[in-house]
C-alpha cells in the first residue's frame, strides 16, 4: 500500500457543525491516520458550542459560500459561488497532495463542487450517500438531479450507501453502477450487560434527535401516547425552538436541550426505556421512508436500556430491529399498542433482558474503527 495516498472528503456538515452527517463524517475522519486525510465543509453558525475534546483537527478546512439576500435566499444563491467553491477545493486538494475525493450526500452543491474538482484533477472520484437523491427531490432541484445523478454515479469508482436497504433499492433501480454498503460509524463503547434497577416513581422515557418529517408523525404519537399517562414522564433531549416551532407543548415533558456526547451517553442509565420514532407518512418521498436508518438508532443499542420502536411495517429500519431482535416494535398507529409495549417492557423481565443483550451485540456492526478500516481499504488498495 502506498503510504503517500491522501483522501480529500468534502462534505456539507462537518464538525462543529450540529448535525447527524457532521457526526457520521467526523468519527471517520478522526479514526483515519491523521496523514492520510483532509476534510472540506461549511463554516455553520448551528454549532456544538461549549463541547471541546482531544481530537486533532487540523486537518479540516472551513469555507462559507453562502449568500443571503436580506437573510432570505441562501439556498439558491450560494449557488452564484459553485467555481469559487470548486477552485477552493482544487486548491487544497493540490496543497495537500490528496491522491482521491470522496464527497458525502445529502447535499448536492457540495458534491458537484467535489465532482469537478475531481475531473479537473484528474483525481480518483467516489461517493458516499446518506440519503437517496433524485428519489428525494422535486422541483428544479429534482431537474439537476436527473443530470447530475448519473454523472456522480458513473464516474465514482465506488459509490458507497449507508445502509443493506439502501444499497438493494440502488442494485434494483440503477443496475450497471457500482454501490457498496457502509454503514454509520461510531465509537462504540465496551458495554456488559446490566439489569437495570427497579423503577422508583414514575416511569422515565428517553428521546433524542432532531424531530423533521422523516419522524414527525410517529414522534407526535409517541409523545401525546406518553403525555396521557400520569405516571410516564417524558425526556428530550433536542432544540426547545424547534419543538415549539412545531407546536409540541414543551411544558408537558422534561427538555435537557443540547449536551455533550459524554452527559447525553452517561444520562442513559437515568432512564428506564429509550423511544426511537421513524415516520409512517409525510412530505418525505415513499423510497426515502424505505430506505433511511436514523442515526440515532446506534447509541440507544449499546445505552443497556430497552429500545421501544415506532416504525411502519416495510421500511428498512423495521426489519432491522425486527432480524436482530433488540427491540420493541410497534409498527401500527395506535396509542394503545405503544402504551402496550411500554408495559410489556416494564413487567416482562426475560423480554427486557433478551432485548437489551441483542442491542448491545448489533451496536458492534456499527464500529468506526471497522467501518474506517473498511472505507480506507475499499479506496486505497485501488490507487
Amino acid at each position: 500500500m502506498n503510504k503517500k495516498n491522501k483522501l480529500l472528503v468534502v462534505s456539507w456538515g462537518i464538525y462543529p457543525m450540529l448535525t447527524g452527517s457532521s457526526v457520521v463524517v467526523d468519527n471517520i475522519v478522526t479514526n483515519f491516520p491523521h496523514s492520510e486525510i483532509v476534510l472540506i465543509g461549511e463554516e455553520a453558525p448551528n454549532v456544538r458550542k461549549g463541547e471541546e475534546d482531544n481530537k486533532d483537527r487540523t486537518n479540516n478546512y472551513h469555507v462559507s459560500p453562502n449568500i443571503s439576500l436580506f437573510g432570505k435566499g441562501k439556498g439558491y444563491l450560494r449557488w452564484l459561488n459553485l467555481n469559487k467553491l470548486i477552485r477552493y477545493i482544487r486548491n487544497i486538494a493540490q496543497k495537500e497532495n490528496c491522491t482521491a475525493i470522496l464527497a458525502i450526500f445529502p447535499d448536492e452543491f457540495y458534491m458537484y463542487a467535489a465532482y469537478k474538482a475531481s475531473q479537473q484533477l484528474n483525481l480518483p472520484f467516489y461517493t458516499w450517500f446518506h440519503n437517496t437523491y433524485i428519489d428525494n427531490r422535486a422541483g428544479v432541484f429534482k431537474l439537476l438531479a436527473k443530470r447530475w445523478q448519473p454523472k456522480f454515479f458513473g464516474a465514482a469508482r465506488i459509490n458507497f450507501v449507508m445502509s443493506d436497504g439502501m444499497l438493494n433499492f440502488f442494485n434494483e433501480k440503477y443496475p450497471g453502477w457500482n454501490f457498496r454498503s457502509l454503514v454509520h460509524g461510531f465509537e462504540i463503547p465496551n458495554v456488559t450487560y446490566i439489569p437495570p434497577q427497579p423503577t422508583k416513581g414514575k416511569i422515565k422515557l428517553m428521546y433524542s434527535g432532531n424531530i423533521n418529517e422523516s419522524c414527525l408523525d410517529a414522534t407526535l404519537r409517541l409523545f401525546d401516547a406518553i403525555r396521557k399517562k400520569p405516571n410516564y414522564e417524558l425526556h428530550i433531549y433536542g432544540k426547545e425552538a424547534s419543538m415549539k416551532h412545531l407546536n409540541i407543548d414543551v411544558d408537558k415533558f422534561v427538555i435537557h436541550g443540547f449536551v455533550t456526547w459524554e452527559k447525553f451517553v452517561a444520562s442513559f442509565e437515568d432512564y428506564d426505556i429509550m423511544l426511537l420514532s421513524h415516520g409512517f407518512d409525510g412530505e418525505r418521498t415513499e423510497i426515502e421512508y424505505k430506505t433511511m436508518f436514523p442515526t440515532r438508532t446506534i447509541p440507544l443499542l449499546y445505552s443497556n436500556r430497552p429500545i421501544l420502536a415506532h416504525s411502519p411495517k416495510g421500511v428498512f429500519l423495521t426489519d432491522f430491529l425486527r432480524e436482530n431482535d433488540c427491540a420493541e416494535i410497534v409498527d401500527e398507529k395506535d396509542e394503545n399498542a405503544i402504551h402496550a409495549a411500554i408495559e410489556k417492557l416494564l413487567n416482562n423481565g426475560q423480554h427486557r433482558e433478551k432485548l437489551i443483550k441483542n442491542a448491545i451485540r448489533t451496536a458492534t456492526i456499527f464500529d468506526v474503527k471497522n467501518v474506517t478500516q473498511q472505507l480506507r481499504q475499499a479506496i486505497f488498495h485501488e490507487l
